[in-house]
């Protein structure tokens, strides 16, 4: 105190210029604050999600310290299917023309990240990576050309980022909540343990798979040829769903007895729910297995055309998936929440401490 009213003498004398007397008014204010010591830290980070369907980006305000999404900024996807670009060879590798398309989607969001100012930005690499036969040396092409690592994840790690994410945006109890999340190579189911670990089912039978069988098994066509089943009839939904209801039945027990449970939320996330069925349901949030059956029965005869956009030729096929899927785990109804990967890798420590 003696220091600050010295210092005051003097400004009454003329004796110290306005810039100091600035510092000193700011320094009162920060001093006389109890805020000041806790005031929110917030950097902006954008993370890449790379999956089957091409890029999904991510941008928010986060909050460091308390490893928390302050703000959504901005949230854009863009169109690449690897899951095409696997499949159509014999080799389960990424052709030239494929790693080319999706290094400029890549750029792309990265040049939309930019544009934000995002002062970090983490990428992620999920089903694509790892069956393709040269799914590191894609890594490492867009790393070389980019400057950003690409992280190849897990099923189980690619699940727990689901799970958190759909926490950070629903106020639910971790053990009552279900989150299922369906990719172009992938589908987890994820849950919360007694010991309050996560507890994750994974299968390589996603959409593509899906799609694939309805194309070639049940349509008798080469899907390396085909790439969408649409139109289909309503006899070949039928036998789809009743498919789809034999792939529920692989699902691990534990989430069949907590999805009987009426405390049980059972959540969609990724953009086959997010974007595609939220589509189709029109909006519905939660909706029931009633809903998706009138939206599925009106799918009998609609070309890729009719249902439009990037993602036409899966959309159909992925609502016959979780009708399928609904019904053989007797699900009555399941909310939706738009999030995906990138999501879970804004707040995952480890991405950020490297």
């Amino acid at each position: 105190m003696k220091h600050q009213a010295k210092l005051l003498a003097h400004i009454k004398r003329g004796l110290v210029s306005r810039q100091w007397i600035g510092l000193f008014a700011m320094g009162l204010m920060l001093w006389r604050s109890p805020l000041a010591a806790t005031e929110e830290v917030k950097v902006v980070r954008a993370a890449i999600d790379i999956g089957m369907g091409g890029p999904k980006l991510q941008i928010a305000e986060v909050d460091p310290k308390a490893n928390r999404i302050v703000n959504m900024l901005h949230s854009e996807r863009f169109f690449v299917n690897f899951y095409h670009e696997l499949t159509k060879q014999d080799e389960l590798c990424l052709s030239l023309e494929g790693r080319r398309e999706g290094l400029k989607a890549f750029k792309d969001a990265l040049a939309v990240a930019h544009s934000f100012h995002a002062e970090e930005i983490v990428a992620i690499g999920a089903a694509a990576f790892r069956l393709a036969g040269n799914g590191e040396e894609f890594a490492k092409e867009i790393q070389d050309a980019t400057g950003v690592k690409v992280h190849i994840i897990d099923q189980t790690l690619e699940g727990k980022l689901a799970f958190q994410a759909v926490l950070s945006k629903m106020d639910v109890d971790p053990e009552h909540l279900v989150v299922w999340d369906i990719g172009g190579g992938s589908v987890q189911f994820i849950g919360s343990g007694e010991d309050g670990a996560h507890i994750v089912d994974c299968s390589v039978e996603g959409s593509g798979a899906f799609r694939d069988f309805i194309v070639e098994a049940v349509q008798g066509r080469k899907s390396k040829e085909f790439l969408s089943p649409n139109p289909m009839s309503m006899e070949e939904i039928a036998h789809a769903e009743r498919h789809a209801r034999r792939l529920s039945q692989k699902v691990d027990r534990v989430f069949l007895e907590k999805i009987s449970s009426e405390e049980t939320v059972v959540v969609g996330a990724g953009s086959v729910f997010g974007f595609g069925i939220a589509a189709i349901v029109e909006g519905k949030n939660p909706f029931s297995i009633e809903d998706l059956k009138a939206s599925v029965s009106a799918l009998a005869g609609k070309t890729d055309a009719d249902l439009g956009g990037d993602y036409a030729f899966c959309e159909g096929s992925n609502a016959i998936l979780v009708l399928g899927y609904m019904k053989g785990l007797n699900m009555k109804q399941m909310h939706i929440v738009n999030i995906n990967n990138a999501d879970g890798a804004l707040i995952y420590e480890s991405f950020w401490k490297e």
